[in-house]
């Protein structure tokens, strides 16, 4: 999760801009994410991804032959991407002056506070006309609880849902450093609230991929 309201970072743990643990993010594990935005994409694509983080989703993407500029606020991030353009920028009025065959838009990004997710979902409209998203399931609800992946054991809390926003932290436990990170983040009540945020941004929900992915396109 990487909406962040606030953050605590430990002596010898890198943080992005947004708070997001650098060391953390270049440990998660692939899931399959290429594979379900290539179901949507023509072959050689050229994508725009933003909020690449450190690249879990573009090396996928990359060995598919898809050809990824991959953008992200935080330097330490963009280290870890390869063989991908990368752009050092803030997604919020990002332009590029070009068009892409698609725009990215993964990690609950759309999930982010109103003004900052229309300000996204502009970037996207801006660059291309297929949006591919990926965000928490509607009417999602988080309960405390403990996982561990990539050799990084992570700890959800659970401080409080109001209008709609789940505030919490995320703390993660990697090679004996703890690393906090608070986080807000708008949860669609269903897909009525969902598309009244697309249109904002002139855009529309074409169909879901499945609970957290869906392709958007230029609204009607």
């Amino acid at each position: 999760m990487n909406v962040a309201t606030e953050s605590y970072a430990p002596q010898g743990m890198d943080v992005a801009p947004d708070g997001s643990p650098v060391e953390v993010y270049a440990r998660l594990p692939e899931l399959g994410e290429g594979e379900i935005v290539a179901s949507v994409l023509p072959a050689s694509a050229r994508v725009l991804e933003l909020g690449c983080g450190a690249g879990r989703i573009t090396r996928q993407l990359l060995r598919l032959g898809y050809r990824v500029t991959a953008v992200d606020e935080s330097a330490d991030m963009l280290a870890h991407v390869r063989d991908a353009e990368t752009v050092l920028a803030q997604i919020e009025g990002l332009d590029l002056g070009r068009n892409f065959d698609a725009v990215l838009l993964a990690s609950n990004l759309v999930n982010a506070e109103p003004p900052r997710r229309r300000a996204f979902l502009e970037t996207c409209r801006r660059h291309a006309d297929l949006v591919v998203v990926e965000g928490l399931p509607l009417a999602w609800s988080p309960a405390d609880g403990e996982t561990s992946f990539g050799g990084v054991l992570s700890r959800l809390h659970v401080v409080r849902v109001e209008g709609g926003v789940v505030h919490g932290e995320m703390e993660y436990e990697a090679d004996g450093n703890t690393r906090r990170h608070a986080f807000a983040m708008h949860v669609f009540a269903d897909e009525a609230e969902l598309q009244a945020a697309l249109s904002e941004a002139g855009l529309r929900l074409e169909r879901r991929l499945d609970a957290r992915w869906f392709v958007a396109v230029p609204g009607l």
